[in-house]
């Protein structure tokens, strides 16, 4: 009796598991036909090439939503067979951490994750890059190791305009300039990494021999999906590889200086508009007459001057401008300053400048 009750609840246990199996079966293939996003997974070399044999996490899993996923190239989920891109269709949405747990066994796999956000947008496909550096202890003998280059380049992009520090109130940018001082094209990857925040995606950029590019605070942003107009500030350093895999051995031998020239320079401006030239007019004039007593009696019927910022084709009365200073300087109301008698016995136009406080750093930067 007591065998037949626990065959009775193996075979209800193994049929419930076998119908969950078929519900997710059932689940996945809904998922994969009514969702209309994508998820693309590419993995590149240094050079550019698509890497095989990539295998990645996926957390949390874009159809379990529950559990992370593990996918591997041209698996049975990868709808795209093409070496090195991985595609997972009906993917719905959500924020995913992607991880890379393998790579061909000529490349180092790249430890840093990524993250993807999938949302209601008109992007049907998504895509993430992983960029792998060669295995200096590969046995393949195809494969030479090439001659790695690295450059931390530290930004400062955006406004402090309280005390919150440690820079002082002001508007930071920095722009970073690379040249290419080789005979051959130089392949760049670069990516942006902000403090307290995710790395963003690689990007992968090729200069032309003895021309130049750059990245400035609107650049560094946008690689970090992050909106260019957000004035806040943000600081950390982009990451510029270079892996001379295309010199040739005659070159190579000859080669003793670093193939490119990285510059960052930093500019702070502390007004919220830049210096330029502006009107400054003069005039003499004399207090005749003050009722109210707020004037010092010294400075009645004297030569008195002042300055003053004035603006082009704008019609003013001499005397109102000055009769607007005196209110500031001794607090008159409209009634007291229209009691004191005025006389401008002479006016003068000229040029003048701002004041402008910025500061400017130049920085040369040598490879890591």
């Amino acid at each position: 009796m007591k065998i037949s009750i626990l065959c009775f609840l193996f075979i209800t246990i193994l049929t419930f598991l076998y119908i969950e199996h078929i519900k997710f079966e059932f689940e996945l293939i809904y998922a994969l036909t009514n969702s209309s996003k994508s998820l693309n997974i590419e993995l590149l070399s240094l050079k550019g090439s698509l890497i095989p044999d990539g295998k990645f996490l996926i957390v949390p899993d874009p159809y379990q939503k529950l559990t992370s996923l593990e996918i591997a190239d041209n698996e049975l989920m990868d709808s795209n067979k093409t070496i090195g891109i991985i595609s997972l269709k009906g993917i719905s949405n959500n924020n995913y951490t992607i991880t890379q747990k393998a790579s061909n066994d000529n490349y180092l796999p790249n430890t840093i994750s990524k993250i993807v956000e999938i949302k209601d947008d008109d992007s049907p496909i998504y895509s993430v890059l992983f960029v792998n550096n060669f295995n200096s202890k590969s046995e393949n003998p195809i494969i030479s190791t090439p001659q790695s280059f690295t450059y931390n380049a530290k930004f400062v992009c955006g406004s402090i305009r309280g005390d919150e520090g440690p820079l002082r109130p002001g508007h930071y940018d920095t722009d970073i300039s690379i040249y290419n001082k080789q005979n051959y094209p130089i392949t760049l990857v670069w990516n942006t990494v902000i403090n307290d925040y995710n790395s963003s995606n690689s990007l992968i950029k090729t200069v032309n021999p003895k021309e130049s590019t750059g990245l400035i605070c609107k650049d560094i942003k946008q690689l970090a999906n992050l909106n260019p107009q957000e004035t806040s500030l943000i600081e950390g350093f982009v990451i510029i590889q270079i892996e001379e895999i295309n010199i040739s051995s005659e070159n190579k031998a000859r080669f003793t200086d670093e193939p490119v020239s990285v510059q960052v320079f930093y500019t702070a401006n502390a007004l919220d508009s830049l210096p330029q030239e502006t009107l400054v007019e003069k005039f003499v004039f004399q207090i005749i007459n003050d009722p109210t007593g707020k004037i010092p009696q010294s400075f009645l019927n004297k030569d008195l001057e002042v300055l003053t910022r004035t603006d082009l084709n704008s019609i003013v009365p001499q005397d109102f401008k000055i009769q607007k200073i005196l209110s500031s300087v001794y607090n008159l109301t409209n009634m007291e300053i229209k009691n004191i008698q005025i006389v401008v016995k002479e006016t003068d136009l000229g040029v003048g400048n701002m004041i402008d406080d910025h500061a400017i750093s130049l920085l040369r930067l040598s490879s890591d």
